[in-house]
Protein backbone atom coordinates (compact mmCIF):
# COMPACT_ATOMS: atom_id res chain seq x y z
CA UNK A 1 0.00 0.00 0.00
CA UNK A 2 2.65 2.32 0.15
CA UNK A 3 3.81 2.75 -3.17
CA UNK A 4 -0.40 3.51 -3.47
CA UNK A 5 -0.17 6.16 -1.01
CA UNK A 6 2.17 8.03 -3.48
CA UNK A 7 -0.21 7.92 -5.91
CA UNK A 8 -2.97 8.95 -4.35
CA UNK A 9 -1.83 11.69 -2.49
CA UNK A 10 -0.36 13.03 -5.84
CA UNK A 11 -4.20 12.67 -6.91
CA UNK A 12 -5.07 14.57 -4.26
CA UNK A 13 -2.87 18.10 -4.97
CA UNK A 14 -3.72 17.46 -8.88
CA UNK A 15 -7.56 17.63 -8.26
CA UNK A 16 -6.98 20.58 -5.66
CA UNK A 17 -4.34 22.40 -8.67
CA UNK A 18 -7.12 21.47 -11.13
CA UNK A 19 -9.08 23.99 -9.48
CA UNK A 20 -6.83 26.64 -10.29
CA UNK A 21 -7.45 26.04 -13.84
CA UNK A 22 -10.62 25.11 -13.81
CA UNK A 23 -11.46 29.30 -12.37
CA UNK A 24 -9.66 30.57 -14.89
CA UNK A 25 -11.47 28.46 -17.67
CA UNK A 26 -14.80 29.47 -16.21
CA UNK A 27 -14.07 33.09 -17.52
CA UNK A 28 -14.25 31.81 -20.90
CA UNK A 29 -17.78 30.25 -20.20
CA UNK A 30 -19.90 33.53 -19.60
CA UNK A 31 -17.35 36.05 -20.83
CA UNK A 32 -17.56 39.28 -18.73
CA UNK A 33 -17.01 41.71 -22.05
CA UNK A 34 -20.18 39.60 -24.28
CA UNK A 35 -18.48 37.36 -25.68
CA UNK A 36 -19.37 34.00 -27.34
CA UNK A 37 -18.27 31.19 -25.08
CA UNK A 38 -15.02 29.79 -26.16
CA UNK A 39 -15.49 26.05 -27.45
CA UNK A 40 -12.44 24.66 -26.36
CA UNK A 41 -12.27 25.79 -22.76
CA UNK A 42 -15.98 24.96 -22.28
CA UNK A 43 -14.98 21.01 -23.42
CA UNK A 44 -12.17 20.93 -20.92
CA UNK A 45 -14.02 22.45 -18.22
CA UNK A 46 -16.85 20.49 -18.54
CA UNK A 47 -14.60 17.14 -18.69
CA UNK A 48 -12.38 18.29 -15.21
CA UNK A 49 -15.22 19.51 -13.42
CA UNK A 50 -17.19 15.80 -14.33
CA UNK A 51 -14.20 13.94 -12.36
CA UNK A 52 -12.53 16.85 -10.61
CA UNK A 53 -14.49 17.05 -6.80
CA UNK A 54 -15.96 13.43 -6.97
CA UNK A 55 -12.43 12.36 -6.79
CA UNK A 56 -11.12 14.88 -4.28
CA UNK A 57 -13.92 13.28 -1.85
CA UNK A 58 -13.41 9.68 -2.60
CA UNK A 59 -9.83 10.40 -1.95
CA UNK A 60 -11.00 11.88 1.24
CA UNK A 61 -13.43 9.36 2.26
CA UNK A 62 -9.88 6.69 1.46
CA UNK A 63 -7.56 9.03 3.55
CA UNK A 64 -10.05 8.91 6.50
CA UNK A 65 -10.07 5.21 6.53
CA UNK A 66 -6.47 5.04 6.43
CA UNK A 67 -6.17 7.12 9.75
CA UNK A 68 -9.06 6.17 11.60
CA UNK A 69 -7.20 2.48 11.01
CA UNK A 70 -4.84 4.13 13.35
CA UNK A 71 -6.10 6.79 15.93
CA UNK A 72 -9.23 7.37 17.32
CA UNK A 73 -12.25 8.59 15.86
CA UNK A 74 -12.48 12.22 18.38
CA UNK A 75 -9.08 12.53 17.92
CA UNK A 76 -9.30 12.65 13.93
CA UNK A 77 -12.84 14.78 14.24
CA UNK A 78 -10.98 17.77 16.08
CA UNK A 79 -8.06 17.56 13.67
CA UNK A 80 -10.62 17.97 10.84
CA UNK A 81 -12.53 20.16 12.33
CA UNK A 82 -9.24 22.08 12.66
CA UNK A 83 -7.55 21.74 8.95
CA UNK A 84 -10.72 22.33 7.02
CA UNK A 85 -11.92 24.68 9.50
CA UNK A 86 -9.84 27.19 9.34
CA UNK A 87 -9.17 28.15 6.21
CA UNK A 88 -12.85 29.08 5.75
CA UNK A 89 -12.57 31.42 8.90
CA UNK A 90 -9.39 32.88 7.19
CA UNK A 91 -11.79 33.34 3.75
CA UNK A 92 -14.10 35.65 6.09
CA UNK A 93 -11.44 37.46 8.10
CA UNK A 94 -8.68 37.87 4.53
CA UNK A 95 -9.45 36.48 1.65
CA UNK A 96 -11.34 39.22 -0.39
CA UNK A 97 -14.75 38.32 -1.59
CA UNK A 98 -14.78 37.81 -5.60
CA UNK A 99 -17.68 39.00 -7.86
CA UNK A 100 -16.95 39.40 -11.44
CA UNK A 101 -20.19 40.39 -12.26
CA UNK A 102 -20.25 43.79 -10.81
CA UNK A 103 -17.94 46.49 -11.64
CA UNK A 104 -15.85 46.28 -8.17
CA UNK A 105 -15.05 42.55 -8.36
CA UNK A 106 -13.32 42.77 -4.87
CA UNK A 107 -15.26 43.24 -2.11
CA UNK A 108 -13.56 43.60 1.22
CA UNK A 109 -13.45 40.07 3.27
CA UNK A 110 -16.15 39.84 5.71
CA UNK A 111 -15.08 39.96 9.00
CA UNK A 112 -12.75 43.49 8.22
CA UNK A 113 -16.48 44.74 6.36
CA UNK A 114 -18.08 43.82 9.96
CA UNK A 115 -15.51 45.65 11.84
CA UNK A 116 -15.61 48.59 9.85
CA UNK A 117 -18.75 49.40 8.29
CA UNK A 118 -21.22 47.14 10.69
CA UNK A 119 -21.89 45.33 7.66
CA UNK A 120 -23.53 41.50 8.44
CA UNK A 121 -21.88 38.01 8.16
CA UNK A 122 -23.20 36.19 4.78
CA UNK A 123 -20.66 33.03 6.07
CA UNK A 124 -19.36 33.08 1.74
CA UNK A 125 -17.95 29.69 1.13
CA UNK A 126 -17.25 30.29 -2.62
CA UNK A 127 -14.68 28.17 -3.21
CA UNK A 128 -14.42 26.35 -0.21
CA UNK A 129 -17.66 25.00 -0.50
CA UNK A 130 -16.29 21.44 -0.51
CA UNK A 131 -14.59 22.02 3.38
CA UNK A 132 -17.92 22.93 4.97
CA UNK A 133 -19.42 19.35 3.09
CA UNK A 134 -16.44 17.52 4.60
CA UNK A 135 -16.88 19.12 7.68
CA UNK A 136 -20.51 17.22 7.69
CA UNK A 137 -18.96 14.34 6.88
CA UNK A 138 -16.95 13.99 9.49
CA UNK A 139 -19.51 14.71 11.96
CA UNK A 140 -21.62 12.62 11.08
CA UNK A 141 -19.07 9.74 11.17
CA UNK A 142 -17.88 10.79 15.29
CA UNK A 143 -21.96 10.39 15.64
CA UNK A 144 -22.25 6.90 13.83
CA UNK A 145 -18.98 6.18 16.26
CA UNK A 146 -20.93 6.77 19.31
CA UNK A 147 -24.03 6.12 18.64
CA UNK A 148 -23.74 3.08 16.53
CA UNK A 149 -20.57 1.81 16.16
CA UNK A 150 -21.48 -2.07 14.58
CA UNK A 151 -23.27 0.30 11.69
CA UNK A 152 -20.00 2.05 11.39
CA UNK A 153 -17.81 -0.91 10.54
CA UNK A 154 -20.37 -2.38 8.40
CA UNK A 155 -20.28 0.75 6.09
CA UNK A 156 -16.24 0.74 6.47
CA UNK A 157 -15.68 -2.93 5.61
CA UNK A 158 -18.05 -3.85 3.10
CA UNK A 159 -15.53 -4.60 0.30
CA UNK A 160 -15.83 -3.26 -3.23
CA UNK A 161 -15.67 -5.43 -7.21
CA UNK A 162 -16.77 -4.33 -10.04
CA UNK A 163 -20.06 -6.05 -9.77
CA UNK A 164 -20.69 -4.07 -6.11
CA UNK A 165 -19.68 -0.78 -8.09
CA UNK A 166 -22.38 -1.48 -10.90
CA UNK A 167 -25.01 -3.01 -9.05
CA UNK A 168 -25.10 -0.77 -5.86
CA UNK A 169 -23.18 2.63 -6.09
CA UNK A 170 -23.62 3.47 -10.24
CA UNK A 171 -27.80 3.30 -9.30
CA UNK A 172 -27.54 5.73 -6.55
CA UNK A 173 -25.42 8.22 -8.39
CA UNK A 174 -27.61 7.93 -11.36
CA UNK A 175 -30.89 8.07 -9.09
CA UNK A 176 -29.05 11.58 -7.75
CA UNK A 177 -27.57 12.86 -10.57
CA UNK A 178 -30.89 14.98 -11.60
CA UNK A 179 -30.79 16.26 -7.98
CA UNK A 180 -26.95 17.04 -8.05
CA UNK A 181 -26.73 18.86 -11.11
CA UNK A 182 -30.74 19.97 -11.81
CA UNK A 183 -29.01 21.68 -14.97
CA UNK A 184 -28.84 18.83 -17.47
CA UNK A 185 -25.93 17.30 -15.93
CA UNK A 186 -23.47 20.46 -16.63
CA UNK A 187 -23.39 21.83 -13.27
CA UNK A 188 -23.63 20.90 -9.97
CA UNK A 189 -25.97 22.37 -7.29
CA UNK A 190 -23.77 23.59 -4.47
CA UNK A 191 -24.17 25.96 -1.47
CA UNK A 192 -23.09 29.09 -1.01
CA UNK A 193 -23.07 30.06 2.58
CA UNK A 194 -22.45 28.46 5.87
CA UNK A 195 -25.23 26.45 7.36
CA UNK A 196 -27.05 26.15 3.95
CA UNK A 197 -27.53 22.94 2.65
CA UNK A 198 -28.05 21.09 -0.82
CA UNK A 199 -29.31 17.87 -0.04
CA UNK A 200 -28.71 16.70 -3.90
CA UNK A 201 -25.09 17.94 -4.47
CA UNK A 202 -24.18 16.68 -0.59
CA UNK A 203 -26.01 13.10 -1.10
CA UNK A 204 -23.82 12.80 -4.03
CA UNK A 205 -20.79 13.89 -2.64
CA UNK A 206 -21.08 11.58 0.30
CA UNK A 207 -21.55 8.60 -1.78
CA UNK A 208 -17.66 9.46 -3.47
CA UNK A 209 -16.92 9.16 0.16
CA UNK A 210 -18.74 6.37 1.25
CA UNK A 211 -16.76 4.67 -1.57
CA UNK A 212 -13.59 6.20 -0.40
CA UNK A 213 -13.99 4.69 2.96
CA UNK A 214 -14.54 1.30 1.28
CA UNK A 215 -11.74 1.20 -1.15
CA UNK A 216 -9.82 1.57 1.11
CA UNK A 217 -9.62 -1.77 2.61
CA UNK A 218 -10.66 -3.64 -1.02
CA UNK A 219 -7.07 -4.53 -1.80
CA UNK A 220 -8.27 -6.80 -4.74
CA UNK A 221 -10.52 -4.07 -6.14
CA UNK A 222 -7.54 -1.49 -6.11
CA UNK A 223 -5.32 -3.89 -8.14
CA UNK A 224 -8.06 -4.60 -10.82
CA UNK A 225 -8.46 -0.43 -11.12
CA UNK A 226 -4.48 -0.74 -12.34
CA UNK A 227 -4.70 -2.67 -14.73
CA UNK A 228 -4.34 -0.94 -18.23
CA UNK A 229 -7.82 -2.81 -20.05
CA UNK A 230 -9.93 -1.18 -17.33
CA UNK A 231 -8.84 2.33 -17.35
CA UNK A 232 -7.81 2.86 -20.41
CA UNK A 233 -10.63 2.40 -22.70
CA UNK A 234 -12.54 3.53 -19.65
CA UNK A 235 -10.84 6.82 -19.65
CA UNK A 236 -10.85 7.19 -23.45
CA UNK A 237 -14.65 6.30 -23.80
CA UNK A 238 -16.24 8.08 -21.00
CA UNK A 239 -13.92 11.55 -20.96
CA UNK A 240 -16.43 11.28 -24.52
CA UNK A 241 -19.49 12.06 -22.52
CA UNK A 242 -19.62 15.26 -20.60
CA UNK A 243 -18.44 16.92 -23.99
CA UNK A 244 -21.04 15.21 -25.51
CA UNK A 245 -23.43 16.34 -23.13
CA UNK A 246 -22.15 19.84 -23.63
CA UNK A 247 -22.90 19.70 -27.01
CA UNK A 248 -26.78 18.38 -26.85
CA UNK A 249 -27.00 20.85 -24.17
CA UNK A 250 -26.02 23.61 -26.24
CA UNK A 251 -27.73 22.91 -29.49
CA UNK A 252 -31.12 22.54 -27.52
CA UNK A 253 -33.45 25.61 -28.70
CA UNK A 254 -32.93 27.24 -24.95
CA UNK A 255 -29.58 26.11 -24.37
CA UNK A 256 -29.40 23.26 -21.52
CA UNK A 257 -33.46 22.94 -20.56
CA UNK A 258 -34.05 20.19 -21.13
CA UNK A 259 -38.09 19.93 -21.09
CA UNK A 260 -38.32 16.08 -21.65
CA UNK A 261 -38.26 14.07 -18.02
CA UNK A 262 -37.11 11.23 -20.13
CA UNK A 263 -34.29 13.57 -21.23
CA UNK A 264 -33.70 14.37 -17.94
CA UNK A 265 -33.00 11.15 -17.17
CA UNK A 266 -30.63 10.54 -20.08
CA UNK A 267 -28.33 13.45 -19.62
CA UNK A 268 -28.05 13.18 -15.62
CA UNK A 269 -27.85 9.23 -15.83
CA UNK A 270 -24.77 9.62 -18.23
CA UNK A 271 -23.16 12.37 -15.99
CA UNK A 272 -23.32 10.52 -13.27
CA UNK A 273 -22.00 7.51 -14.95
CA UNK A 274 -18.95 9.41 -16.30
CA UNK A 275 -18.31 11.11 -13.10
CA UNK A 276 -17.75 7.37 -11.68
CA UNK A 277 -15.94 5.77 -14.36
CA UNK A 278 -13.82 8.59 -15.27
CA UNK A 279 -12.77 8.85 -11.29
CA UNK A 280 -11.99 5.24 -11.05
CA UNK A 281 -10.19 5.16 -14.19
CA UNK A 282 -7.50 8.29 -13.40
CA UNK A 283 -7.36 6.74 -10.19
CA UNK A 284 -6.40 3.56 -11.65
CA UNK A 285 -3.71 4.85 -14.03
CA UNK A 286 -2.31 7.31 -11.35
CA UNK A 287 -2.03 4.11 -9.18
CA UNK A 288 0.18 1.89 -12.13
CA UNK A 289 1.73 5.06 -13.18
CA UNK A 290 3.19 6.65 -10.18
CA UNK A 291 5.01 4.40 -7.69
CA UNK A 292 7.41 6.41 -5.31
CA UNK A 293 7.69 9.78 -4.10
CA UNK A 294 9.89 12.83 -4.89
CA UNK A 295 11.17 16.90 -4.45
CA UNK A 296 8.18 17.60 -7.29
CA UNK A 297 5.60 15.28 -5.90
CA UNK A 298 6.21 16.12 -1.83
CA UNK A 299 6.33 19.72 -2.67
CA UNK A 300 2.59 19.89 -5.10
CA UNK A 301 1.35 17.91 -1.67
CA UNK A 302 2.65 20.28 0.39
CA UNK A 303 1.90 23.57 -1.58
CA UNK A 304 -1.77 22.28 -2.94
CA UNK A 305 -4.02 22.84 -0.61
CA UNK A 306 -2.36 26.55 0.68
CA UNK A 307 -2.90 27.33 -3.19
CA UNK A 308 -6.23 26.08 -3.66
CA UNK A 309 -7.65 28.67 -0.71
CA UNK A 310 -5.82 31.70 -1.85
CA UNK A 311 -5.98 31.26 -5.49
CA UNK A 312 -9.21 32.95 -6.68
CA UNK A 313 -8.39 36.45 -5.99
CA UNK A 314 -4.97 35.80 -8.47
CA UNK A 315 -6.74 33.81 -11.25
CA UNK A 316 -9.96 36.46 -10.77
CA UNK A 317 -8.02 39.25 -11.43
CA UNK A 318 -5.06 38.57 -13.66
CA UNK A 319 -7.51 36.73 -16.41
CA UNK A 320 -10.31 39.29 -15.72
CA UNK A 321 -8.04 41.90 -16.83
CA UNK A 322 -6.11 40.26 -19.42
CA UNK A 323 -9.86 39.40 -21.33
CA UNK A 324 -10.38 42.74 -20.84
CA UNK A 325 -7.46 44.11 -22.78
CA UNK A 326 -7.74 41.58 -25.60
CA UNK A 327 -4.66 39.44 -24.89
CA UNK A 328 -5.02 35.88 -26.45
CA UNK A 329 -6.81 33.36 -25.20
CA UNK A 330 -4.42 30.90 -24.22
CA UNK A 331 -2.11 33.73 -23.02
CA UNK A 332 -5.06 34.34 -20.28
CA UNK A 333 -5.30 30.79 -19.69
CA UNK A 334 -1.56 30.22 -19.19
CA UNK A 335 -1.03 33.61 -16.88
CA UNK A 336 -4.14 33.02 -15.12
CA UNK A 337 -2.76 30.03 -14.06
CA UNK A 338 0.63 31.01 -13.57
CA UNK A 339 -0.55 33.73 -11.13
CA UNK A 340 -2.84 31.62 -9.22
CA UNK A 341 -0.15 28.87 -8.07
CA UNK A 342 2.73 31.89 -7.97
CA UNK A 343 0.39 34.47 -5.68
CA UNK A 344 -0.50 31.76 -3.15
CA UNK A 345 3.17 30.33 -3.32
CA UNK A 346 4.12 33.91 -2.05
CA UNK A 347 1.82 34.23 0.70
CA UNK A 348 2.77 30.48 1.67
CA UNK A 349 6.54 31.11 2.12
CA UNK A 350 6.14 35.14 3.46
CA UNK A 351 3.18 34.32 5.75
CA UNK A 352 2.27 30.99 6.49
CA UNK A 353 5.55 28.58 6.20
CA UNK A 354 7.23 30.46 9.35
CA UNK A 355 3.59 30.51 11.52
CA UNK A 356 1.09 27.89 12.91
CA UNK A 357 -1.27 28.17 9.76
CA UNK A 358 1.51 25.78 8.15
CA UNK A 359 0.11 23.29 10.77
CA UNK A 360 -3.49 24.02 9.27
CA UNK A 361 -2.05 23.11 5.85
CA UNK A 362 0.78 20.53 6.18
CA UNK A 363 0.36 18.96 9.81
CA UNK A 364 2.23 19.70 13.40
CA UNK A 365 4.74 17.21 12.24
CA UNK A 366 5.56 18.40 8.60
CA UNK A 367 6.12 21.98 9.59
CA UNK A 368 8.91 23.70 10.20
CA UNK A 369 7.33 26.48 12.90
CA UNK A 370 7.61 24.49 16.27
CA UNK A 371 6.47 25.73 19.25
CA UNK A 372 8.08 25.51 22.76
CA UNK A 373 4.77 25.66 25.01
CA UNK A 374 4.29 22.40 26.95
CA UNK A 375 0.29 23.65 25.91
CA UNK A 376 0.77 23.79 22.47
CA UNK A 377 2.79 20.75 21.96
CA UNK A 378 0.11 18.35 23.81
CA UNK A 379 -2.29 19.83 21.27
CA UNK A 380 -0.05 19.00 18.42
CA UNK A 381 -1.31 15.81 18.11
CA UNK A 382 -5.14 17.22 16.80
CA UNK A 383 -2.84 18.86 13.89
Amino acid sequence: MADRIHSLDFLRAFALLMGVLLHVLMLFLEPFDGSEPRLGASIIFIWIHTWRMPLFMLLAGFFTALSLSKRDVGNYALNRLIRLGVPILLLWAVIPAVDETTSDIFKLPELISWVLYDVPFTLRLDHLWFLYYLLIFYGVLLLLKRITPKALNFITDYELSFSRIFVLWLPILILLSPMNKPTSGIFGDIPTTFGEVKLGSMLFMASFFLIGLQIQKSARFLEQLQQKRFWLPSLIIVSLVPIGLLGWGGMKDEPFVFSSVFEMWIANGLSGSAALLLVLSIMGVAMQKISSSGPILNWLIKLSYPIYVFHLMFVISVSGTLMFLGVNDLLVVLLGVTSGILGPVIIYYAIVFWTPLDWVFNGYKNSKHRSNSAVMNRLARYF
